[in-house]
């Protein structure tokens, strides 16, 4: 991913660029490939969006109405969901590059940190902390959950990436309740 973006910066005629990254292993890859095109770059990244499609989801779990804006109601807890994102992504693209295993290991990291984060963790070390703490008692089921979830995630794209419209947001909503049956059932403390 990294080569992708650096070659894909180095092959069109710009300045600067936008990326836009947003689990464990596309934003930091993206920006490693940014600082080895030497491009400068400006980083947008989704972890403040999850946070609001997992607030969007805990809502509609509890029969609440929701609107399209709610996804956006994440960047309310912008440096929260972007610290506990980069920490959680970056541990886990460290263990995938540390012989892939550690990383398949601790892949429910972003995921239950971002959790935390909608739930109202107002400091994202605090949260990755805490999911770090959370994953590491539950490896087994972490692991498993996050396995299947990552593959159903992945067969959209066989088709052409058309399923993925359908299989992403399926993965999206079992992290959801990964994550919520690893923490447990508080409700969310919302702003």
């Amino acid at each position: 991913m990294a080569m992708d973006t650096e070659e894909m910066l180095r092959a069109q005629p710009m300045d600067a660029a936008v990326i836009v990254g947003g689990c464990d292993k596309t934003l930091p890859a993206a920006l490693m490939g940014a600082v080895s095109a030497d491009v400068p770059v400006v980083t947008v990244p989704v972890g403040p969006m999850v946070v609001g499609y997992l607030r969007m989801i805990d809502k509609e779990h509890h029969g609440e109405p929701t609107q399209i804006g709610d996804v956006f109601r994440g960047f309310d807890d912008f440096v929260p969901a972007f610290v506990a994102g980069l920490i959680s992504s970056l541990v886990v693209s460290l263990g995938f590059m540390l012989c892939f295993i550690p990383g398949l290991l601790v892949m429910a990291l972003p995921p239950v940190a971002l959790f935390l984060v909608a739930r109202g963790e107002r400091d994202g070390v605090a949260a990755f902390s805490q999911a770090w703490s959370i994953v590491t008692k539950n490896l087994g089921s972490a692991f498993f959950c996050s396995l299947v979830l990552g593959i159903v995630g992945s067969l959209g794209f066989l088709l052409c990436w058309v399923g993925a419209l359908v299989t992403l947001p399926l993965s999206t909503i079992g992290s959801y309740y990964m994550a919520r049956q690893l923490v447990g059932d508080e409700p969310l403390a919302l702003p």
